[in-house]
């Protein structure tokens, strides 16, 4: 009746091991303040070493009710809980030596402190290992500096991913389900951290079940843990995964489910699973259609990109290790057309522009024909009016050109009908907005804007 008391105390653990560290922390900062009398600090130190000692042998013994009753293998916690231990220890020791000596200054005394505080950092390292993972600090960090951290094989597991055209060969098991456990389960249910004794690493340790038994019901699916287990509401103790960690999506849940009742086999495909084309189709991967043209261009030298920054202009590769770039002036305003010709050594790496809110009028068109992988163009808030739009008709490759709060009309956007690329014109609060109405059919889409939602039955509900 009271089995429940030992696991509540680990929970503790969290809570109570903050303790010591700030105990400690006081004490050493007290040894260690720059004053030449010390000695009147004695008494406050010897009190924050004792609390010191008393909070970091209960957050052990915590921490052990934890292990004991979380599932974690010895092999996880040894270390943080051997070094806490050790950590215990060395408070106790050193509180008895000033105790004894009342010599902040003796060579034994500064040896202790310095072992403590390395201890108190690595045990509370190895603690933060275990709750966030090992990778919790570098995984942030740029590739090349975690390889020479030697985190190179740090283990990413990939979402479904499915083929339109081949889905059905996908077996159900190894490409569906898995993945699903590997990206929301696997960082309390893995070789290093069996919380409650369970491993849903492989077949094998997934029917071997946890410290309570198997998780999947042979009677009756609906009855295994682990469907009673991911269908508990969120907010509830047992709901797995816990509330604070990543959760799998709506979809990802209804396979596990379909999986579980169609005999939860490791060997079906999921056609023969009895899977239909409409409970896999989120999961078909779309082949993304870049609109930016595919040629092969020597890479700009750094001293010509850098001659073009200290201009005033913001530059940047399109994509890592591409030799197309992007242009703004955004922190140009007084740019001006003639101040184009300075572009003039990349123009043909140019594929991005945006000249928004500048000093440019009409004549810059004829200059921005002889840009011919330019792609998306960007003149909102200009003084230009539309006159010599049909020059970008030499730029084979424009997509899109922004044209918001400029002077162009329905006139000027006819110049550049039927132009083999160009797909979209945004033209919000121009003097074509107001003729909108008018009916002329264009090779492109022009977007003005004042998009309106459609009403949802939802939206009309008093809460």
């Amino acid at each position: 009746m009271l089995d429940f008391i030992i696991p509540l105390i680990g929970r503790f653990h969290p809570l109570i091991v903050h303790l010591p560290i700030g105990f400690i922390l006081m004490a050493l900062l007290l040894m260690y303040y720059p004053k030449k009398d010390k000695l009147p600090f004695l008494p406050a130190i010897e009190i924050a070493l004792l609390w010191s000692c008393i909070t970091a042998f209960l957050a052990c013994i915590s921490g052990f009710l934890l292990y004991t009753s979380e599932g974690y293998a010895f092999e996880t916690v040894q270390n943080h809980l051997i070094l806490g231990l050790v950590t215990a220890l060395i408070c106790l020791l050193l509180f008895f030596q000033l105790k004894k000596s009342k010599n902040l200054n003796s060579p034994k005394i500064h040896l202790n402190s310095i072992i403590l505080i390395t201890s108190l950092m690595l045990t509370g390292h190895l603690g933060g290992n275990l709750t966030h993972g090992e990778a919790y600090l570098v995984e942030v960090l740029p590739e090349p500096l975690q390889n020479a951290l030697g985190y190179s094989g740090y283990e990413e597991f990939e979402p479904i991913a499915l083929d339109e055209n081949h889905w059905e060969e996908v077996l159900f098991y190894d490409q569906i389900i898995q993945p699903v456990f590997n990206q929301n389960c696997r960082s309390c249910h893995n070789p290093n951290n069996t919380k409650g004794g369970l491993l849903l690493t492989s077949k094998e340790t997934i029917l071997k079940g946890g410290k309570n038994g198997p998780v999947i019901s042979e009677a009756s699916w609906e009855e295994g843990q682990l469907y009673h287990r991911i269908t508990l509401p969120l907010d509830h103790e047992d709901h797995m995964p816990p509330m604070e960690k990543r959760q799998p999506l709506k979809e990802e849940l209804e396979l596990i489910k379909f999986w579980l009742a169609s005999g939860a086999s490791f060997e079906k495909n999921l056609v023969m699973a009895g899977v239909t084309k409409e409970m896999v189709a989120p999961f078909f991967t779309k082949s993304v259609v870049s609109i930016y043209p595919k040629v092969e261009l020597p890479k700009v030298e750094n001293n010509k990109l850098s001659n073009i920054r200290e201009k005033g202009f913001f530059i940047e590769p399109l994509n890592e290790g591409s030799s197309l770039m992007k242009v703004s002036c955004v922190n140009f305003p007084d740019f001006n057309e003639a101040n184009l010709e300075w572009l003039n050594e990349i123009k043909q790496h140019i594929v991005y522009l945006d000249l928004s809110r500048t000093k440019i009028n009409d004549q810059v068109f004829e200059s921005l024909k002889d840009f011919e992988n330019l792609t998306i163009l960007k003149l909102n808030g200009t003084k230009i009016s539309g006159n010599g739009l049909e020059f970008l008709q030499q730029c084979k490759h424009l997509n899109q050109v922004h044209l918001t709060e400029t002077g162009v009309s329905w006139e000027n956007l006819k110049l550049l009908n039927k132009h083999p690329k160009l797909e979209k014109i945004f033209a919000y609060k121009t003097p074509a907005t107001a003729q909108k109405e008018d009916i002329v059919e264009f090779t492109f889409e022009v977007m003005f804007g004042n998009f309106e939602l459609p009403v949802l039955p939802t939206d009309t509900v008093t809460f």
